[in-house]
């Protein structure tokens, strides 16, 4: 069974709304890039997506995806594909994700990192979704899972 643990929202000034977060709902800064603020509060992770530098949120604003945490990424995936999901990636937006986290060396994804599964899909209302393993969770969405 897979447990929804993400949200992203995309936004032109990143820094102002992750200050927003934290001061109206106490969530804490747990990772940041130049194409994003990660929080938390412990359960959920919430995604600042700079709309201006992230490849994946450019000129998009507001709620841009959500995720899901499985244990098996494969068969949850077959599940959604089956329901009706279409899966929504490239080669190219994977690599910039693995470097956009610092996890990409000379090309090449460091080994920690491997063992990270995340696929993006769209639901039948043109809803974007990921479906991650807990590595992944804890790596990126910065969880304790």
């Amino acid at each position: 069974m897979a447990s929804l643990r993400h949200i992203a929202i995309a936004v032109s000034n990143t820094d102002e709304t992750a200050k927003f977060y934290e001061q109206a709902f106490g969530m804490t800064r747990v990772r940041q890039s130049a194409s994003a603020i990660m929080l938390t509060d412990g359960v959920i992770s919430l995604a600042i997506l700079d709309n201006k530098t992230s490849h994946e949120a450019l000129g998009h604003n507001g709620l841009h995806h959500v995720g899901f945490i499985a244990d098996d990424v494969g068969a949850t995936a077959q599940q959604a594909e089956d329901s009706g999901a279409q899966y929504a990636d490239k080669a190219e937006n994977v690599a910039k994700r693995f470097a956009n986290r610092g996890q990409l060396v000379d090309g090449k994804v460091v080994a920690e990192a491997q063992q990270q599964e995340q696929r993006k899909y769209i639901d039948p209302n043109g809803i974007k979704f990921d479906i991650v393993n807990p590595l992944h969770a804890r790596n990126s969405w910065r969880l304790k899972v």
